[in-house]
């Protein structure tokens, strides 16, 4: 028995909660809820109340509060467009060049190459490319990524300059690998 955090976006948390969940149980996830309140209008120290972010992120975080994290990071949602981004990325369609099936036989034969989102523009998908949250499939193997200033690169490109400003906050996208804050994936040669 238990409470679970699932399906998280940029504004949005979903707390699943077992069947025969006690009052206690949900109380103290709404006490946590509440001392993060307190410590976000507080601006307490990310010493204090994160400390393993301070810990493995000590020059980019040094100094901070929350409440001044957190505005930073909401600035950098703004500035990157990363909830627009997202919105039109999946309102758009990919052009299918081959069928998932006809893209892994590409794969399986090593006729992949590793690119950057730059160089991925026109380029067709190796593998899967989907972003956690929302856990949604953005490209398909065999889907054309599209031009470099479309909406699928464009979002992918928002949530690589969101992943470079704040380490420790990055996105889980599955079939993009980051090196050093640069997103790469695999597209057929």
């Amino acid at each position: 028995q238990g409470i679970v955090v699932e399906k998280t976006t940029d504004f949005t948390i979903l707390f699943l909660f077992s069947i025969g969940i006690t009052k206690g149980k949900w109380g103290t996830l709404v006490n946590a809820l509440l001392d993060f309140k307190r410590d976000y209008d507080d601006n307490v120290e990310l010493e204090l109340c994160l400390p393993d972010l301070l810990a493995g992120n000590q020059t980019r975080y040094a100094g901070m509060g929350l409440k001044d994290l957190a505005d930073e990071i909401f600035a950098a949602m703004k500035q990157h467009k990363t909830t627009s981004a997202m919105s039109q990325a999946f309102g758009t369609l990919p052009q299918a060049v081959f069928s998932p099936v006809e893209a892994y036989e590409k794969l399986v034969r090593n006729e992949i190459e590793l690119v950057t989102l730059e160089q991925a523009a026109g380029r067709i998908a190796a593998t899967g490319i989907v972003p956690y949250p929302p856990g949604i499939p953005l490209l398909m193997p065999g889907e054309n990524a599209g031009a470099a200033d479309g909406p699928l690169l464009a979002y992918l490109k928002a949530l690589e300059a969101f992943d470079k400003s704040f380490p420790g906050f990055t996105h889980d996208t599955h079939g993009i690998e980051a090196e050093a804050g640069v997103y790469r994936m695999l597209v057929l040669k």
